[in-house]
């Protein structure tokens, strides 16, 4: 059975993995990095598990790479990560300086979207480093809604946000109602994981189709968690989760009704296993892509990683090139009848509802000020009455800034300082501070 096989290369290929040999010309490697600098293009929003895991990743890679190039991370959004993985996969420079960091779904996005896709790359020739960790899926409902597991998704509607339209925080809700029933509303077009919290709190949405279950232990919905605010409904993964906390929670694909549903859900849910995926571009010369490939390794390993992930309540279950590579040459041999399969699953019902973000105007305090001035933290009450938390990126001419009433630049932002903030999503139009 084909779902065996693929269960098979998940469970075999991380003891069977070799670790390829750092190259004969080490020296040529490090010359060609001492002084540079590289690029983590992450292509989520500032503040969820994706973001945060490519930070940490970019900080403990310039401590292995040779040369010890500085590494800066930058989050380039837009359809569910696909604008920043095109643009590295085909714009970009080919030298070995530039990092993608994408959603999971993208190294399998041809297969799900089909002819659709709007990944302009092709997932087999980019060059994957791996990822510090294999991911479980959950489904997430807000409290107060009526919504407190998978057999209530049967009953009432659920509504949902998610990012790109054919992101996986969006296909996967599709295929759980074209293929199960299950009465699922999706509103596309937020930013990133945090924007849609954010709209559930204001009761925009009801929740979330997918969210990391390492993120939601460790990440800003952990206190609503662990206060019962929020429900677990089911967990998407190449297989169930044995953590004793998620015991009671369905796996997907056991909610199958029939073999064939079976396999179609699991090879939709397998790319779990890809958990937060980085590639460098396929032009990228193999010897200085290998040199990468081998400090990934060795900062996956370092011990003060491991103990800042503990302390952050990260997992930390590396997959490496030669597994994540062979898994995904098996997704991409699957049979054609289930991929099509699967690519009718993942269409939408009808026309995908795209959010209009709000313009919001609050009076407040800035809370933390970082990168010159350009990444603030800020809290404060909205001109409607209502407490607002949010993490602003300061992007040139689009931000207008003043400091006593006196046209500023970035760096002049202060912590503490009291502000008036005009933004929509994570991008402020107007900062005005005393």
């Amino acid at each position: 059975m084909r779902m065996n096989l693929l269960a098979s290369t998940v469970a075999a290929c991380g003891l069977a993995a070799v670790l390829q040999p750092v190259p004969a010309n080490a020296d040529a490697i490090s010359d060609f990095y001492k002084g540079k600098r590289m690029t983590m293009l992450i292509g989520l929003s500032v503040g969820g598990g994706y973001d945060r895991y490519a930070r940490l990743t970019a900080h403990y890679l310039e401590k292995y790479i040779p040369g010890n190039p500085r590494i800066i991370a930058k989050n380039m959004t837009g359809g569910g990560s696909l604008v920043m993985a095109n643009y590295v996969y085909n714009v970009a420079k080919q030298d070995g300086t530039v990092i993608a960091a994408p959603l999971r779904s993208v190294p399998v996005d041809p297969i799900v979207t089909g002819k659709g896709s709007k990944l302009k790359m092709d997932p087999l020739k980019a060059q994957w480093l791996g990822s510090l960790n294999r991911e479980t899926s959950i489904a997430i409902a807000w409290d107060g809604h009526g919504i407190k597991t998978a057999d209530d998704l049967y009953k009432k509607e659920f509504i949902v946000g998610g990012t790109g339209v054919i992101s996986d925080s969006v296909t996967a809700a599709h295929m759980l109602r074209n293929l199960l029933g299950m009465k699922f509303k999706v509103i596309a077009g937020y930013p990133g994981g945090s924007e849609i919290n954010l709209a559930a709190d204001r009761g925009e949405v009801m929740g979330r189709s997918t969210h990391s279950w390492s993120a939601l232990l460790s990440g800003p919905n952990s206190k609503r968690y662990k206060a019962g605010k929020i429900h677990l409904l089911y967990q998407m993964g190449a297989k169930k989760n044995p953590d004793p906390r998620l015991k009671d929670v369905p796996w997907a694909v056991d909610l199958a009704k029939d073999e064939r549903t079976r396999k179609i859900l699991f090879l939709k849910f397998a790319m779990n296993e890809f958990g937060y995926p980085y590639f460098m571009g396929a032009k990228v010369p193999k010897e200085r892509f290998l040199a990468v490939s081998e400090a990934f390794k060795k900062a996956s390993k370092d011990p003060q990683l491991a103990a800042d992930m503990k302390k952050s309540r990260m997992e930390l279950a590396p997959i490496y090139h030669e597994e994540f590579t062979a898994l995904l040459k098996d997704i991409y041999s699957y049979p054609p009848d289930i991929v099509a399969a699967l690519q009718k699953a993942s269409q939408p019902p009808g026309k995908v509802e795209i959010v209009k973000l709000p313009v919001i105007t609050a009076k407040g305090k800035l809370t933390r000020v970082g990168g010159k001035g350009k990444k603030l933290r800020f809290a404060g009450k909205s001109d409607k009455g209502e407490n607002v938390k949010a993490r602003l990126s300061v992007k040139g001419k689009k931000t207008k800034i003043t400091v006593g009433g006196k046209p500023a630049k970035a760096s002049a932002l202060k912590k503490s300082m009291d502000c008036t903030v005009t933004y929509k999503g994570r991008t402020p139009s107007m900062i005005a501070c005393m």
